[in-house]
């Protein structure tokens, strides 16, 4: 046994408003693996090379691939969150991501300059920024190219919102 093979992996685990669990762990070849378990079962697979803040990598996994790929993997699984308990306390309300690409009129917006709630009575709850998750944004932080929002509200308030952030209109 080499002295790096004796260097334990430690995970990160962060909570994700919204979205699920975050769970990052270091390889010992350099870069990270980053996963994403969301409530609906769904897993993100993020692969980062040493010293890339962006991953090389991304594979989308629903719940059924997952626990294929787990079981080829010889380990358990990490549960998601139950999403029968999301819905129930969520009740009428959604979770909506909105991404906000290049040249969207959100770029360098703020949510006190556009008042998103007040036109649209949907909120951004947080914002996922690099490897980030920033919860209840300040209503005075310009979003970026490339951010992803959180959007709280009924179906119709989320995409007033979402015509907001993307629409060139």
């Amino acid at each position: 046994m080499t002295n790096d093979d004796s260097i334990a992996l430690g995970v990160r685990e962060v909570t994700l408003p919204g979205v699920g669990k975050k769970y990052v762990m270091p390889l010992r070849s350099g870069g990270n693996v980053a996963i994403v378990v969301k409530p609906d079962g769904e897993r993100q697979l993020f692969h980062f090379l040493r010293g890339d803040d962006r991953p090389c990598d991304v594979v989308k996994l629903d719940r059924d691939e997952a626990q294929q790929v787990a079981n080829l993997m010889g380990g358990a699984m990490v549960a998601g969150p139950d999403l029968e308990k999301l819905e129930l306390a969520l009740g009428g309300m959604e979770l909506e991501w909105v991404e906000l690409p290049a040249g969207a009129p959100g770029v360098g917006q703020t949510l006190e300059g556009m008042a998103l709630r007040r036109r649209t009575g949907a909120s951004v709850v947080a914002v996922i920024r690099d490897d980030d998750a920033i919860a209840n944004p300040n209503i005075d932080m310009p979003f970026e190219e490339d951010d992803t929002l959180l959007l709280v509200g009924t179906p119709a308030e989320c995409e007033a919102a979402r015509e907001i952030l993307l629409s060139r209109a």
